[in-house]
């Protein structure tokens, strides 16, 4: 069982224990109506008048649907990546990422100039104004750091033109006016402003809706808001595990202001995936024009050692010159046996010719030379003339005679011509034989130069391939540059879900009314209770379950400290007594470092850490007390000793490290081991104040210097600057005073042990009243 459970155990028993009347209790709250109605009118009117000055931030959201990238196929039909099934999970995570990058962030909030902040002059609470509530724009070229520490106010002077007045937190005190020495300027829009903060333009806002003249513009830090946006208010998931769906969630005071940004991180993270791809593209295809150039070069040599191999072998291809030389060793053949057919007639018409008193005549077929197929044709028929006047004539006739003289002529030539073809026929057979004689050598080789070819004709191939292959390539890389192809779809642009106001105008009152019948009842129970202060250490540990370290007796001497030569008083035992108690409940972990605090004022707390300091000194341990309550400033005063100039206040407000801790600390007389640290002279918050590195640097320098520190803090029930001191310490100590803590104050204790708000929290009882 928990200490929780054993706690709410027991306060359950200590109900039943009594009589509960239900119908009492509601008799009594009854009684009480205009008790509960005065409270709701006011704690209604106070929750409406939160909400006035509450700003309310809404969903801003959008909807994405990411490409899955592993369907992708190029232009070839080949896939573009691998089908991976985790890579599309791997895909979505990682645009997520990028999504929700601070870089990116950082170009949006910049392209929509939301460094820059309007809110309207002398209007409370403060309203950012931004898109149709301005009747401007701002276009922002440079920001310099001394923008941050400038406020600009901006008069609208008409419809072209407009008046600024600037104003800096570092201007002199003395000055006559919170402008600077800047100056106060006209501009029109449209100008280009130049100043030493920054440069900018203010262009017309046409779809304005505004009607005020005057706004107050301050620069804020883009890097942070960056950051800011990101870690607090930018939220990107999943939609559904199994889709590539993602949700784009962004928490904004300013709706319009909201789905700006969501649409330009979609549009500017669309945009640099454009640019990254085209720049990749880009880079391919100067690759590839660098490998087609070098590959051409190769390609023009291959071609050029097939055409000389073709040339030196007088080759056209392979195959078809195969072809040709079977076809041309027929047609030589055929010719071969023309040409010895027309020489063997040529031959016959020879002896026929040569042959006395032969008038038979002559066959003209299978001779080619057209001279003398026309002479034998001639021949023939002045033969056959001869033979016709031979019936009729006598052989003296003139006729006869003059036909035998134009045979005997035509027989001359005849023969002449004859032996002009045989010897042409003879050139030309011996012409056909060596010619067939070359093909014949030349079909010998083929195999030879086919294989020569081939090995040419391969390479030449592999090059010619991969020349096209690139050409390809690069017809597919070119036509990625510049072609926008967004890796995603937009589903929902931006959309501002006015449901989800934060905080809930419905919860808001709802807790409201909460509170309006608690505190009634609350009070009618605190007034009712017959027994509301802690009288001794079993009250105590009947209300709470945090142990009781010790108890401190009344003070009758009246003495706020406990002097030399008192070391026996009973006072002084009990301090002893919670000194090696502290030791044994942590005993793994000496506490160095001890806070002190109550419910209320007029607990005890310097009492008990002036004399706790002492009991510690007491010990030969070094011992500082430092004074943290701002509000009851007593502990110099307490162990009777001067305040000194400088305190804890002024060390934390310096600017310039000029005071040391040695300046600080006040060492108490009679007790060289114990030293105590004033409040100071400078007033503080708190809350900002023990978070600062100087609070921080201090409690260091402590911690090395001395073995204890005891902090003297505000009443943890009033003021949250006890809870940032936490930090610092190891154990709490919470004084109880008898006949003067409230039971309900216990509760505080409680609820430290329970979440923890304290290391190791422990009560003290004081002003016990003992019986001896």
């Amino acid at each position: 069982m928990t200490e929780k459970e054993y706690f709410d155990s027991q306060m359950s028993s200590n109900h039943n224990a009594e009589n509960f009347d239900l119908k009492g209790l509601l008799s009594k709250y009854l009684k009480s109506w205009k008790f509960f109605v005065i409270s709701l009118i006011i704690f209604l009117s106070l929750a409406l008048v939160a909400l006035q000055f509450i700003s309310t931030s809404y969903n801003v959201s959008s909807k994405l649907l990411l490409k899955n990238e592993t369907t992708n196929i190029d232009a070839s039909g080949n896939n573009l990546v691998n089908n991976n099934p985790f890579s599309n999970s791997e895909r979505v995570n990682n645009e997520i990422e990028v999504l929700t990058s601070v870089h990116l962030m950082r170009s949006v909030l910049d392209t929509l100039s939301l460094q820059c902040k309007f809110t309207a002059p002398d209007v409370f609470p403060e309203k950012e104004l931004y898109g149709s509530e301005l009747p401007f724009k701002i276009v922002v070229d440079t920001i310099y750091p001394l923008a941050y520490e400038t406020t600009l106010k901006i008069k609208i002077e008409g419809d072209e033109s407009f008046s600024i007045t600037e104003s800096f937190e570092d201007a002199l005190e003395d000055a006559s006016s919170t402008s600077s020495d800047y100056g106060y300027n006209r501009y029109n829009y449209g100008y280009k402003i130049e100043k030493p903060y920054g440069v900018f333009e203010i262009v017309k806002n046409d779809k304005s809706i505004s009607k005020d003249t005057e706004f107050v513009l301050d620069f804020r830090d883009i890097d942070e808001m960056a950051h800011d946006y990101v870690k607090k208010a930018l939220s990107i998931y999943v939609v559904n595990k199994d889709a590539s769906v993602i949700n784009i969630v962004l928490k904004e005071k300013t709706p319009e202001k909201g789905e700006d940004i969501i649409n330009s991180l979609v549009e500017i993270y669309g945009l640099k995936s454009f640019l990254e791809k085209n720049t990749l593209a880009l880079n391919n295809v100067k690759f590839i024009d660098n490998r087609l150039n070098t590959l051409s070069k190769e390609l023009s040599e291959v071609e050029m050692n097939v055409a000389q191999f073709k040339t030196e072998n007088e080759l056209a291809s392979v195959e078809f010159d195969a072809n040709s030389f079977a076809e041309q060793e027929i047609d030589y053949g055929r010719k071969l046996t023309e040409s010895e057919i027309e020489l063997k007639v040529l031959n016959a018409i020879e002896r026929n010719l040569r042959k006395g008193g032969n008038e038979s005549t002559l066959n003209s077929l299978s001779i080619s030379s057209p001279n003398l197929i026309y002479l034998i044709d001639s021949y023939n028929k002045l033969l056959i003339d001869k033979k016709s006047l031979q019936r009729t004539v006598p052989e003296n006739n003139p006729r006869m005679i003059d036909i035998r003289d134009q045979l005997e002529q035509l027989r001359g030539n005849i023969l002449g011509s004859l032996s002009t073809s045989k010897q042409s026929l003879r050139i030309t057979i011996n012409s056909i034989k060596n010619r067939s004689d070359q093909f014949a050598e030349k079909k010998q080789r083929i195999p030879s130069m086919q294989r020569q070819l081939l090995e040419i004709s391969r390479e030449q191939g592999i090059k010619e391939n991969l020349f096209l292959y690139l050409l390809q390539k690069r017809e597919e890389a070119a036509l990625m540059v510049g072609a926008k192809q967004d890796n995603f779809t937009v589903i929902d642009s931006a959309i501002t879900d006015y449901e989800s106001g934060s905080p809930s105008k419905k919860l808001f009152l709802l807790i409201s009314v909460l509170m309006a019948l608690a505190v009634p009842v609350g009070i009618i129970h605190l007034k009712d209770s017959l027994n509301t202060k802690v009288t001794d250490k079993k009250d105590v540990e009947k209300k709470t379950s945090v142990s009781v370290i010790g108890e401190i007796a009344h003070n009758k001497s009246g003495k706020n400290l406990i002097e030399k030569g008192e070391e026996k008083s009973l006072l002084a035992q009990n301090f002893r007594m919670m000194r090696m108690n502290l030791d044994f409940i942590l005993s793994e972990k000496k506490a160095q470092t001890i806070l002190v605090t109550s419910a209320i004022k007029g607990e005890g707390k310097t009492f008990f850490s002036s004399n706790m300091g002492v009991a510690l000194a007491s010990s030969s341990s070094k011992v500082v007390i430092l004074e943290l309550d701002k509000h009851n400033p007593e502990l110099i005063e307490t162990l009777g000793e001067t305040k000194k100039e400088y305190g804890v206040t002024n060390y934390l407000n310096q600017n310039y490290n000029t005071i040391v801790l040695q300046d600080l600390l006040v060492s108490v007389k009679n007790n060289p081991n114990l030293f105590a640290i004033g409040l100071g002279s400078e007033s503080m918050d708190g809350l900002e104040s023990f978070h600062s590195k100087k609070m921080v640097d201090l409690m260091e320098q402590l911690k090395e210097e001395f073995d204890y520190i005891i902090i003297d803090s505000a009443p943890i029930s009033k003021l949250a600057d006890t809870l940032a001191l936490s930090k610092y310490t190891d154990c709490c100590m919470y004084m109880v005073r008898a006949n003067h803590t409230k039971f309900n104050d216990l509760e505080i204790i409680e609820d430290i042990k329970t979440n923890r708000k304290f290391k190791n929290p422990m009560v003290v009882l004081n002003d016990v009243i003992t019986k001896y």
